[in-house]
This record gives structure tokens, C-alpha cells and sequence, in this order.
């Protein structure tokens, strides 16, 4: 027999590491192989919390998750029949609030007809 010292191939395709969204739904998708301890499990945890089952057919794996506004980590782990494993971290935002505008100026203010004038914006958020 061969005693497996490898764990499995662990590739995240999506997201990218620190994206940033406005969208809460996200879709967490990559592959994930082993060549010699076969079946591949794949978890996954959204801010510690275990998001589920996850499918892998054919190497592929896809699970839809739902952000938290703010900061969220996403650990992706692959982990093979031997118990070896691959760990994917993925650091991202969730945005969801409007900019505002708090300032306007004209300057020079008052300005005469035809006259050249700069208008400042401030946004926040």
C-alpha cells in the first residue's frame, strides 16, 4: 500500500482576496483534486460559522453565501480521504452604504455672468 504525505490541489477562483461588494449574495467557486486519497470534501466557514454542504462533481465546487456588512473572512478547506488538508483564506468587504454629499462651494461665489467658477464636492461614506 501507499501511505498518502500529500494533501489535495485547492484552487479558489471566486472571489478574489480582498474584494470589495456592495451585493450581499456571493458565490464562493473553485477546484479541488487529489490523485491518490480521492474522494475531495470541501468546506466552508463565512466569519467562523460552517456555511453547509458543499457539492464537489468532477473537481468543481460552487456555494452561494451571504456577507455580513463590514469585514468577512471566508476559509475554504479541501481535505482528502487520508485526512491530509488545503486551506484557502479569502478577505473581503461588504459595503452597502450610499455616499453623501456634505459640502458645496462656488468659488468665488457670488460670480459674474460668463465668469470662470470651481465647484467643490465633499463626499462621504
Amino acid at each position: 500500500y501507499t501511505v498518502d504525505t500529500t494533501p489535495p490541489i485547492l484552487n479558489v477562483t471566486s472571489p478574489s482576496n480582498a474584494f470589495i461588494t456592495n451585493n450581499a449574495s456571493m458565490t464562493v467557486q473553485g477546484t479541488t483534486n487529489d490523485a491518490t486519497s480521492s474522494p475531495v470534501t470541501v468546506t466552508i466557514k463565512l466569519n467562523g460559522m460552517d456555511q453547509g454542504a458543499v457539492n464537489v462533481s468532477s473537481g468543481s465546487f460552487s456555494k452561494g453565501i451571504t456577507l455580513a456588512e463590514g469585514a468577512n473572512a471566508i476559509e475554504v478547506k479541501s481535505t482528502d480521504a487520508a485526512g491530509k488538508f488545503t486551506t484557502v483564506n479569502i478577505t473581503g468587504t461588504l459595503d452597502t452604504s450610499v455616499p453623501q454629499i456634505t459640502a458645496v462651494t462656488i468659488t468665488p461665489n457670488p460670480a459674474d455672468a460668463g465668469a470662470t467658477v470651481i465647484i467643490s464636492v465633499t463626499v462621504s461614506g
